[in-house]
């Protein structure tokens, strides 16, 4: 028996957190994936999962196990890529981790067309806003947010993150348009609640050297820019958001930008990895692609 199967189908199993679903992806029965399993802790000597009816989980033997044959198995995938040849040289799984606006207006719409150039890989594109641990979530690759302080990471930056402040040509009709950041008081401005600190996002505009910070008030706020998008559109309030968010809407006139003399730039992006990972082909592959996604910035 080929003495890295029973490793491989433990990789999968911890990867899918259950024996069903691993079963599915290697086109096995689940007891076979339960057989190979107990083959291997009986081998090592340990348990490298807790059991339950529905899930399971690594023990702490097995989340160190798992690290190190999760490593190995992408540097065997990525060596064999190397040399396959043809069209689709990088095959595997990526796990990738994106904000949620980036993901929805940005990557989602371009994953497509980089998935037909290179289909022997598998993404798994998770959506959030926070700082995820790279290493204990098993991350591949991220754009984040704002400061990178891990220093076992890797963060490329992306351009510079421009934000336009648009409303509905209803609302300008009946409150009309601020003509200063200072203005903004007296409107109602659809606020955005940040996930890693709960906090209320501030407004920031410069012009002419000078800098502004406005701390929007209003009756609504979310955690989730397209929310937003859609009550301002609505005529509800005012919005602040990332070009690409608004982009479309504007394009079609259900929303107007004011302030224009105004800019205003966001917290930086950066494409991240781990260290470790920075020799890997398939890796440098995807953060190519994410890179490329920074001209809708």
């Amino acid at each position: 028996m080929d003495p890295f199967s029973d490793i491989s189908t433990f990789v999968r199993a911890a990867e899918a957190g259950n024996f069903t679903r691993a079963a599915r992806v290697l086109q096995l029965s689940p007891s076979a994936v339960s057989k190979a399993v107990a083959r291997l802790e009986a081998e090592l000597g340990v348990r490298l999962f807790h059991r339950s009816p529905r899930q399971i989980t690594l023990t702490g033997d097995g989340e160190s196990f798992f690290e190190a044959c999760r490593q190995g198995m992408t540097a065997i995938e990525d060596a064999r890529g190397m040399l396959s040849g043809g069209p689709q040289p990088w095959r595997g799984k990526l796990r990738i981790c994106i904000p949620v606006s980036f993901g929805q207006y940005v990557a989602a719409p371009a994953l497509g067309a980089w998935l037909d150039a290179h289909p022997g890989l598998d993404i798994e594109l998770m959506l959030t806003d926070r700082h995820v641990d790279m290493t204990a979530e098993r991350y591949d690759l991220a754009v984040m947010l704002g400061e990178v302080p891990d220093s076992r990471l890797v963060a490329r930056p992306l351009p510079p993150h421009r934000f336009l402040t648009v409303a509905a040509p209803a609302y300008l009709r009946r409150r009309g348009a601020p003509e200063t950041p200072d203005a903004l008081g007296g409107h109602d401005c659809l606020r955005y609640v940040m996930a890693n600190s709960g906090q209320f996002r501030p407004w920031t505009f410069a012009r002419d050297g000078q800098q502004y910070r406005h701390f929007p008030a209003g009756p609504v706020a979310s955690d989730h820019a397209a929310a937003l998008l859609a009550l301002a559109e609505s005529g509800r309030g005012i919005l602040q958001a990332p070009r690409y968010v608004v982009a479309q809407a504007l394009d079609a006139g259900r929303l107007v930008p004011v302030l224009n003399g105004y800019d205003s730039i966001g917290a930086p992006l950066a494409v991240v990895y781990e260290k470790a990972r920075h020799g890997s082909p398939r890796n440098r592959l995807a953060a190519e692609f994410l890179l490329g996604l920074g001209s809708a910035l």
